[in-house]
């Protein structure tokens, strides 16, 4: 954390996007990579998580459900999107890379990080390089995303817009709601629970008019530092030779999965006219926490984006072992090979 908030205070003073979050992850990730105990615990990291789900639940008001209707097509089109980029994540990796099916099928799939690892592992993939290109995968994305919106002239401010609860009783409201939501996010197994079950929970009690305002400034800015610092720490482990063959790979990686994105977003914006970087966003595969941050800090429906993300992260999950399972009397019996990407890649 302390190495993180070196890296929050340097951003800060570049003046660049998003320093509390990218910051810190650009820091912990060299601390990773140079060997360093780096790590964020989950008593620190889950709670932070149900934070952020709690400010973007603050977002939904009753003029956003009444309009909730205008979400579903592009909802309906998630299932198409998932299928164009795991399909040309996974071509592209067959091409420059040396990994077995079953690691380059999970590999490939967009879906969220934990979930991919596991569901890899349990097929008889390499664990660790599953993990190694999802990590690479968001880094990538959410470090880029912020400056390609900068480069087409749109400014993105340092902080985050939020409409803070304006006394005690308030604040203390929202913090149960985090930790309520947390629990049940938890308990019934949602994709990324405390962030999920922190924002139900929050838009619920905002719909209801129980809960007023958003968590303090200083909280949120803690919990961007967690995000930043958590995705540093899952280099820790990792040759720095591999990360940065498979950093390379990573970055056709993200190239694919950002044309994906922009030719779905632009067909979708042409068909229906939803706003291309409403889209774009909501689309192009990162963190849910991470891309939801983002659109806060655009100003542009944080509920919409965070849906989409966890929609599509869900459809990912519930599909991709029933399609290995179709796939698999394709493939070779799995072994156990240390082969990484190709020489030069």
């Amino acid at each position: 954390m302390a190495i993180g908030c070196v890296g929050g205070v340097l951003f800060t003073w570049a003046g660049w996007p998003l320093p509390w979050m990218m910051g810190p992850m650009i820091a912990t990730t060299l601390a990773a990579l140079a060997r360093l105990p780096v790590a964020v615990p989950a008593t620190l990291r889950d709670p932070m998580m149900a934070i952020i789900g709690v400010l973007l639940g603050s977002g939904f008001t009753p003029e956003l459900v009444a309009n909730l209707w205008t979400w579903l097509p592009t909802l309906l089109v998630l299932p198409i999107y998932v299928a164009i980029v795991a399909v040309s994540s996974m071509t592209y990796l067959r091409l420059v890379t040396r990994f077995d099916p079953r690691t380059t099928f999970f590999a490939g799939m967009p879906g969220g990080f934990g979930e991919m690892v596991l569901l890899g592992d349990r097929a008889g993939g390499d664990g660790r390089r599953i993990a190694l290109v999802h990590t690479v995968r968001v880094l990538l994305i959410v470090l880029t995303v912020p400056f390609l919106v900068r480069a087409f002239g749109i400014d993105l401010p340092t902080a985050l817009p939020s409409k803070a609860a304006s006394g005690w009783v308030e604040v203390v409201g929202l913090f149960l709601a985090a930790g309520l939501g947390g629990w049940l996010g938890t308990l019934l197994r949602l994709p990324a629970p405390t962030l999920l079950g922190g924002m139900v929970v929050s838009a619920i009690g905002h719909l209801t008019g129980l809960l007023e305002g958003a968590p303090p400034v200083l909280f949120v800015a803690i919990a961007q530092l967690v995000i930043g610092c958590t995705i540093g720490a899952r280099f820790v482990g990792f040759r720095l030779h591999d990360v940065l063959a498979t950093m390379i790979a990573g970055i056709g990686l993200t190239l694919v999965m950002f044309a994906a994105s922009f030719a779905v977003a632009a067909l979708v914006h042409l068909a229906i006219g939803t706003e291309p970087l409403l889209l774009l966003l909501a689309l192009v595969p990162g963190g849910v926490a991470e891309m939801s941050v983002i659109a806060l800090a655009l100003g542009v429906d944080p509920a919409f984006v965070a849906t989409h993300h966890i929609v599509r992260i869900a459809i990912v999950v519930l599909t991709a072992p029933f399609v290995f399972r179709l796939l698999e009397r394709r493939y070779n019996p799995p072994k156990n090979s240390d082969a990484g990407p190709k020489a030069g890649v």
